[in-house]
């Protein structure tokens, strides 16, 4: 019994210390959301705010690049217009990000059945260099894509953005839809071929019904992978997604901490809300197909 309190006691130790470090961070950004810059910097640092503030939520809404100028507030301002370009680019990461996830469901559903349902000569070999090519870096095709859509007139357009998010993105929805649609019986579209349903229509009526904690799961991994994407939404375009914008918000010269935290809060809380309100989706298309 003592073994056992024992082992019980560091494996909950052990737990708060991971809770600590995972949540730590985000606590410190939110409160510093609430604060001046002058607090922030004060010694011994405030663990409330003694003086909350929304000016920099408000800086956000209004684009308002210096919530704090140098007569209100030490001196700490921005000097970049990001500030005034994080709501836009909210609206189009959640557009990108959408775009992908419908073309990732459509494209990978189909692969994913396809590789699934159909044996043909060859099939392994694709299924695995298809996953193989989730470990190329992203920075070793950045230069064809940038040549390819300059040609095409994509650069700065969150089209160039869609397109080569899902060669990223796909290998990952076809293997969690391959290995779901393993787990969805065979024998049901049988029973369906034989009372005169096409394949189409055994794919659309029986098995994306049965599949939809796969689909789920997929779609949410997608659209959080997207979300955060930082490097070609740089290099591809002016900016026109978060992570790019936020990063734009850190000046060496003259850095607002607390507008920057703001802006944090504004990109983390999207994804954050929608896996807590999907959780349960995403956790049983992981584990679907791991046990037959």
């Amino acid at each position: 019994m003592k073994t056992s309190l024992m082992r019980r006691t560091l494996v909950y130790a052990g737990l708060a210390v991971f809770l600590v470090w995972i949540l730590f961070p985000l606590y410190f950004t939110a409160l510093s959301s609430f604060m001046t810059p002058s607090e922030i910097g004060s010694v011994p640092f405030h663990w409330l705010p003694e003086e909350p503030t929304l000016a920099n939520y408000v800086a956000i809404f209004t684009g308002d690049s210096a919530p704090f100028s140098s007569g209100q507030d030490g001196g700490i301002v921005s000097s970049t217009d990001a500030v005034a370009r994080l709501m836009p680019a909210i609206g189009r990461s959640l557009l990108v990000g959408i775009a992908v996830v419908a073309s990732n469901l459509i494209i990978g559903g189909a692969a994913g059945y396809a590789f699934s349902r159909y044996e043909f000569r060859g099939s392994t070999l694709a299924y695995l260099l298809l996953l193989a090519s989730r470990v190329v870096p992203a920075i070793a095709i950045v230069l064809p894509f940038f040549i390819v859509f300059r040609q095409v007139g994509l650069l700065n357009t969150p089209l160039a953005l869609v397109i080569s998010y899902n060669a990223f993105t796909l290998p990952l929805a076809v293997w969690l839809l391959k290995t779901y649609f393993d787990s969805v019986p065979k024998e049901l579209e049988e029973a369906a071929k034989i009372d005169g349903a096409s394949r189409l229509r055994c794919l659309l009526v029986i098995v994306v019904p049965i599949a939809r904690p796969g689909l789920i799961a997929a779609g949410l991994l997608v659209f959080l992978e997207s979300w955060s994407e930082f490097f070609y939404s740089l290099v591809l375009t002016n900016g026109l997604t978060v992570p790019p914008v936020v990063a734009g918000l850190q000046n060496l010269q003259q850095f607002s901490w607390t507008t920057l935290a703001a802006a944090t809060m504004f990109t983390v809380v999207p994804p954050v809300l929608i896996a807590l309100a999907f959780q349960r989706y995403i956790v049983t298309g992981l584990a679907a197909g791991s046990v037959k």
